[in-house]
């Protein structure tokens, strides 16, 4: 492995690995799984770069790499048991109000994610919740950064006219 991998490695997990996890849980909605799955993203860099493997953006390939092992874990899951749907559980008489405040909005948001198409969905996470920009999540995706930019904008629209429908 070259010098600069190495750092370059070791630069990426201090930068990253917390949005990378970040990203994982609000895909598979379980903390230990999105621990695993960003622990495979960085072993996965590792042997890449071991290898020999040249990167020229080290965000956009860690969050490709999460990606693609996030769609391999939807692949081989099988079954979900009820207490996995539940998550961890919340007991709001024990949590400071600004935490609350800020789980009933992160769930209000949630909930209207939910109602745009995945496609959609996935690129306003990566754009807004993931700080990604338009050029990361072009690389990401495979795709040119008008597309990018064309798909954000028409998700943001989406999410205007879920948001104006769901207000009294």
């Amino acid at each position: 492995m070259k010098p600069e991998s190495h750092t370059a490695f070791l630069r990426a997990y201090k930068e990253h690995a917390d949005a990378l996890f970040r990203h994982c849980f609000f895909k598979v909605s379980s903390r230990e799984i999105a621990l695993d799955l960003v622990q495979d993203v960085y072993t996965k860099t590792w042997n890449y770069l071991y290898e020999g493997g040249n990167v020229s953006n080290m965000r956009a390939f860690l969050y490709r790499t999460a990606n693609n092992l996030i769609i391999d874990y939807y692949r081989k899951k099988k079954s979900v048991s009820l207490d996995e749907m539940y998550g961890e559980g919340f007991d709001p008489a024990y949590a400071p109000q600004s935490e609350l405040v800020n789980r009933l909005d992160g769930e209000r948001a949630i909930v209207y994610l939910q109602k745009i198409p995945e496609h959609y969905r996935d690129i306003v996470m990566m754009r807004y919740v993931d700080e990604l920009s338009i050029k990361e999540i072009a690389s990401i995706l495979d795709e040119t950064e008008n597309n990018v930019s064309v798909r954000l904008h028409r998700a943001l629209e989406k999410l205007k006219t879920v948001f104006d429908r769901s207000q009294p």
